[in-house]
């Protein structure tokens, strides 16, 4: 009798494990890595401060850990500066640099930026090597969460927000904004021009900031919005109501 008890007492705690939330979520899918992959190689960035040239990398960490030398982003100021002095800079602040590699493995999410660092004596040997040449040593970042990374993690406004915290992002987040557009909206977008659906960060990024902006009568749950603007000798007036465009004239 006690045998049975076990043996069933097994079979449910295995039935549990086998759909609980964390043993269906472990792990990213292969789909959402290439996705994110496809986002972000050959990218340029905007780096937030300086990066030492190692191929170690610098440790990121999603959740910043206690103590006097970690800060918000979860960087370790102290090894930070220990790695700019003992490697030297890999890539400068505000430099703009391309994400050469992205690599998707356990707990972190590694990316190159301009070759992913070399160090010291990897910098020297390519200069004896090619006196004069501008060689790629470039830095790099492990983004660490310290847990199986998910799909959820990898979806691009997500990830963009981690990566944010070391370099500037906005023209991937743009470029992550459009996939899901309608084709007419896109279109628009590139050719600079402004058409239906398209909400106030579309605009802007098309038009730019309106010489006037005027709040119209809004009725409850309904904020009515229309900004004025002049292009190519023409007055554009774009009426949105509730973030979108709902009518473009021009006079």
């Amino acid at each position: 009798m006690k045998a049975k008890l076990r043996a069933r007492t097994s079979i449910l705690m295995l039935l549990a494990l086998a759909v609980t939330p964390a043993a269906l979520w472990a792990g990213a899918s292969g789909p959402a890595k290439k996705s994110l992959e496809r986002l972000l190689m050959g990218k340029d960035v905007r780096a937030l401060t300086q990066l030492p040239a190692t191929k170690e990398g610098v440790d990121i960490y999603y959740t910043p850990p206690e103590g006097k030398h970690w800060d918000q982003r979860g960087l370790n100021l102290k090894d930070l500066t220990k790695w700019l002095k003992e490697r030297g800079v890999g890539v400068e602040s505000n430099e703009v640099v391309t994400i050469t590699n992205v690599n998707i493995h356990g707990d972190m999410i590694e990316i190159h930026l301009g070759g992913g660092g070399m160090g010291r004596r990897g910098s020297k040997h390519a200069q004896e090597q090619t006196p004069g040449f501008q060689r790629a040593g470039g830095s790099r970042i492990n983004f660490r969460y310290k847990r199986d990374i998910t799909d959820a993690d990898l979806a691009p406004n997500a990830f963009l927000d981690f990566l944010g915290r070391i370099v500037d992002v906005s023209p991937i987040r743009e470029e992550a904004a459009r996939r899901d557009l309608p084709p007419e909206v896109r279109q628009a977008m590139e050719t600079k021009t402004v058409a239906e659906g398209m909400t106030y960060q579309m605009v802007l990024l098309s038009f730019g900031e309106p010489e006037q902006k005027r709040i119209n009568d809004s009725g409850e749950g309904k904020l009515s919005e229309t900004w004025f603007y002049m292009k190519d000798g023409s007055r554009v007036v774009v009426d949105f109501l509730n973030g979108k465009v709902t009518k473009v004239q021009k006079y």
